[in-house]
């Protein structure tokens, strides 16, 4: 208890010393003011031209995230143009892991080779004995290997990672295409099961793979009952989740025609209630939102969790899986952005709640996505950001976002959110201080977790949106000029 006392006194005095906007880096002012990745992008390359001389690191770093910038714009070109640039200037190991990543992404003719050789000065000393922060490297060596016809060589360095990478679904695939060329036909089926279920059979690569592997093994015939087995597993015990929270499935589609999946929960006996839309974080399950939506049932709010396209129920061959948005960030926040009102409507469908009013809520890297919603959304009363994170290429774009909003904006975090804490002061500074509110928990936890240790955020949150979107009609209280709650 003692210790838990003084992490959380640790944790407040550093939300106290939180950076100002004066006294920021340099990279990050630039960062923070540039509305757009056109806009950023020249900043960010001629500020590294003015520093390269006297400070090869910072010049290598803003380069960097003009190619982050280029990259999530869909432009891999620019991107490792830029990336080869900055490791010039930085050869060092994360600079050259951003180069290998975007080369091994875009694959052109001797990428694979180039990768390798840009690995290879910063490979693991001992191979066969790795350390975990090791892994990713090891990784993208073994596939610059593999991808460069060195199946053996993949799957010698493969192996003693692959119990920290496979974890990560685009590893899990990388590794069943080194078991499957190597004829390990079982172990490409153990890998590439979970992506089959998690994309409902949706990931086109995945399945053709698992099709491949079930014909070699004489088991083809077998291959899709299995699977719908699997899918059909998960969802019975999501629907007992269900079942528990009072809550249902729903399904509708975006404005382009894409499938979309929710969970509706309804407060009992209100007439018309309100309505709240939450951005589930990619890759996050329904049972690490059963307290936040729970509690915002008994606030009166009919609550939509929405599954950001390629998570959850809201899959299709174009976006199966969450790591398909590689490449095109920038465009898919923006189109699920625009999924919010059509849930939004959706959720007015299904228990007649108003949809020309609504609350949105965002959680982790669906915080920026929330705030687009806000600014393209008509109906938008409030938002609320749970520990909220964006992309450095996303900063200056959101905070862009904020500032034009009139929307007021909640901002819930607690003391393992240290690292978003410098985000929301600089998003905080760009809002309406008068409406607007940054909430503070002491219980440990981020992102969803935080409403199942504290319940008091609830109350909080409820005066704020009471005195922020009023039943009645209403003079709101002026609050503080920098007010922290928690």
């Amino acid at each position: 208890m003692r210790l838990r006392a003084t992490l959380v006194l640790f944790a407040s005095c550093l939300i106290v010393a939180a950076p100002s906007r004066a006294a920021r880096e340099p990279l990050d002012v630039l960062l923070e003011a540039s509305a757009s990745g056109a806009e950023l992008r020249p900043r960010l390359l001629a500020f590294a031209d003015s520093v390269a001389a006297a400070d090869a690191v910072r010049a290598s770093q803003a380069i960097a995230w003009a190619g982050l910038s280029y990259a999530r714009d869909g432009v891999p070109d620019s991107a490792i143009s830029c990336y080869e640039r900055a490791v010039a200037l930085d050869p060092g190991e994360p600079r050259r892991v951003e180069l290998a990543s975007a080369l091994l992404m875009r694959l052109a003719a001797g990428d694979a080779a180039r990768a390798h050789d840009v690995l290879q000065q910063v490979q693991p000393i001992n191979p066969e004995l790795p350390e975990t922060s090791q892994a990713t490297v090891q990784g993208l060596f073994a596939w610059s290997h593999f991808m460069a016809g060195q199946t053996d060589s993949a799957t010698r360095l493969f192996a003693p990672v692959e119990r920290w990478l496979s974890v990560h679904q685009e590893w899990r695939y990388r590794m069943a295409c080194v078991a499957f060329e190597r004829k390990d036909y079982v172990t490409a089926m153990v890998l590439l099961t979970p992506l089959a279920v998690a994309s409902r059979t949706f990931d086109q690569d995945v399945m053709d793979i698992l099709k491949q592997s079930a014909e070699q093994m004489g088991v083809e015939n077998r291959l899709r009952p299995m699977l719908i087995n699997e899918i059909q597993q998960r969802d019975r015990i999501e629907q007992e989740l269900l079942s528990e929270l009072g809550a249902r499935r729903v399904r509708f589609r975006g404005t382009d025609g894409f499938p979309l999946g929710g969970t509706v929960l309804a407060p009992p006996a209100v007439t018309r209630p309100r309505a709240a839309v939450v951005l589930v974080a990619p890759g996050d399950t329904l049972a690490l939102y059963d307290s936040l939506a729970v509690g915002l049932r008994r606030m009166g709010l009919a609550v939509l969790l929405l599954d950001p396209r390629g998570s959850g129920h809201s899959v299709a061959p174009s976006c199966p899986l969450p790591d398909s948005w590689r490449g095109r960030e920038a465009r898919m926040q923006a189109a699920v952005a625009g999924d919010v009102e059509e849930a939004a409507a959706a959720l007015a469908r299904q228990v007649g709640s108003d949809s020309t009013q609504y609350v949105v809520v965002g959680v982790g890297a669906t915080g920026p996505i929330a705030v687009q919603a806000a600014a393209r959304g008509r109906g938008v009363r409030a938002v609320m950001l749970v520990s909220p994170t964006a992309s450095a290429a996303d900063r200056g774009s959101m905070r862009a976002a904020v500032s034009a909003l009139k929307t007021p904006i909640y901002f819930q975090t607690g003391p393992e959110d240290f690292t978003t804490w410098p985000l929301i002061d600089v998003l905080y500074e760009a809002t309406d201080p008068r409406a607007s509110r940054v909430a503070d928990s002491g219980k440990f936890g981020n992102r969803a977790t935080l409403f199942r240790r504290d319940r008091q955020i609830f109350d909080r949150f409820s005066r704020w949106l009471s005195e922020t979107w009023p039943r009645r009609a209403g003079p709101r209280a002026t609050p503080p000029s920098r007010p922290r709650q928690g």
